[in-house]
């Protein structure tokens, strides 16, 4: 697995380095910055880093049970202050093991393995939140480009009407307060498109930050806010199950599950007896004594067992008694946390729900008001070139009609930002509630050119 990893890995960079030289653009769809996101983006690292640590700990749960094993080498020399001739020479080779087991170490290992299990989920709640975040900035960014789209169109019929004016002004059919009014719409309109371009600058580059490429690349972002249409009705019935499926409730609930472990864990093992093992082996132990030149062997060994009981910590207010009662404080917590949150699941479900139903019909509204603007302006272009309509009128149906286009877009915009995020709320696949992408007569005809 680790070498398809870097396999995928090089051929990735190897794209992106040729592309980068080769002076191309890089087409990036959603799929493809997710892919990228997971690969590279700091929360994913991070969560990778804290679910191994857990699991780390948890696997090596049994070294609780594990002794403590030494070994010693010693050597001495004695004298005697009245015996000046006595020298004796002694040296050892020893092993000691103690172990000492409380009965909370069953509750400890089970804490450990909530731990683990609680930074799965946190995990895989990272990557989701990770892939609904990634989307729904791409499709923002996408917004954003229909904004600077939409303003330099705007620019451009500006310009195109105080070329008119200018024309008629010189005719004398227009009067010269008509001529600086569109003078003024063409200087309003250009830092209109500059402040656009500077928005979707930024976004994209944090965008690029996050899902780790580098903003050297000419990036193009293959996709539209039309995904929109693909939007399937959804069954209200898919709100049944938002807290049994809400990653949030069932990481909290871990979170509970390994205090409550840990109380048991801290209780046994500072108020009930503890076992405590040792034992002692001296399998070289030499005497030798320089005066009579006679050396002795003496090996031995010892075993204990004993049982302590930690009587302080029965007493009102003592360290221990203070420690469990503020694990307590936090499992009272971690409850007061989960009843809270089961609710707001539960109202942030409905108004996603809710807000995804109104945007579906105002959609259908937007796209009327986007047709009925367009040919507004059309017409009243149509009479300003005749004569019969004046500037301010032309002027305005070119107002309504940017505002109905961006009006329809920031909808779309809405409904798949919002539907992304209820299907991360409820734990489901980013393409839950899609349709599949229909290709269009012209886009089957191109793949079968290309094969």
């Amino acid at each position: 697995m680790a070498l398809y990893k870097k396999i995928a890995f090089f051929g990735i960079f190897s794209l992106f380095s040729f592309a980068l030289f080769a002076g191309e653009k890089l087409v990036l769809t959603a799929d493809k910055a997710v892919e990228k996101a997971l690969e590279f983006h700091v929360d994913i690292k991070r969560s990778e880093i804290s679910r191994g640590q857990a699991k780390r700990e948890y696997k090596n749960s049994w070294n609780k049970v594990l002794p403590t094993v030494s070994a010693g080498v010693s050597a001495s020399e004695k004298k005697s202050w009245k015996d000046s001739d006595s020298d004796i020479v002694n040296g050892s080779v020893s092993f000691s093991s103690s172990l000492s087991l409380d009965a909370g170490i069953a509750s400890s290992i089970k804490a450990l393995r909530s731990s683990y299990e609680a930074g799965e989920i946190s995990y895989e709640e990272t990557v989701r939140k990770t892939e609904c975040s990634v989307r729904t900035e791409f499709y923002q960014i996408l917004y954003l480009k229909e904004q600077l789209e939409n303003a330099q169109k705007n620019l451009e019929s500006y310009e195109k009407q105080f070329e008119q004016a200018k024309e008629k002004y010189s005719r004398g059919t227009v009067t010269q307060l008509d001529l600086l009014s569109a003078e003024v719409n063409v200087e309003t309109a250009r830092p209109d498109v500059d402040s656009a371009r500077a928005n979707l600058k930024n976004a994209l580059k944090e965008f690029l930050d996050a899902i780790g490429i580098d903003q050297a690349y000419d990036v193009e972002l293959e996709g539209s806010l039309d995904d929109a249409e693909r939007v399937a009705k959804i069954d209200r019935s898919v709100l049944e199950k938002c807290v049994e499926n809400s990653s949030e409730i069932k990481l909290l609930e871990k979170n509970l599950e390994m205090a409550r472990h840990t109380k048991n864990a801290t209780y046994t093992s500072l108020k009930l007896p503890n076992l405590n093992l040792s034992a002692d082996i001296s399998p070289e132990i030499y005497s030798y004594d320089k005066k009579s030149k006679i050396g002795a062997e003496n090996p031995d060994w010892s075993i204990s067992a004993g049982i302590s009981l930690p009587v302080d910590s029965w007493i009102p207010g003592s360290s221990a008694s203070v420690k469990i009662a503020a694990i307590d404080d936090t499992i009272k917590d971690y409850e007061v946390q989960l009843e809270n949150l089961k609710k707001t699941v539960k109202t942030s479900a409905a108004e996603k729900f809710e807000a995804i139903e109104l945007s579906q019909k105002n959609i259908t509204a937007r796209k009327m008001n986007v047709e009925l603007a367009q040919k507004s302006y059309e017409m009243t272009e149509n009479a300003y070139s005749r004569g019969a309509k004046d500037l301010l009128s032309l002027q305005d149906a070119l107002d309504k009609l940017s505002s109905a286009k961006l009006q329809l877009r920031s909808e779309q915009y809405a409904l798949l930002s919002n539907v992304l995020s209820l299907q991360e709320m409820l734990s489901l696949p980013s393409e839950t509630f899609f349709e599949s992408k229909k290709i269009s007569e012209s886009e089957k005809n191109l793949k079968n050119t290309k094969n």
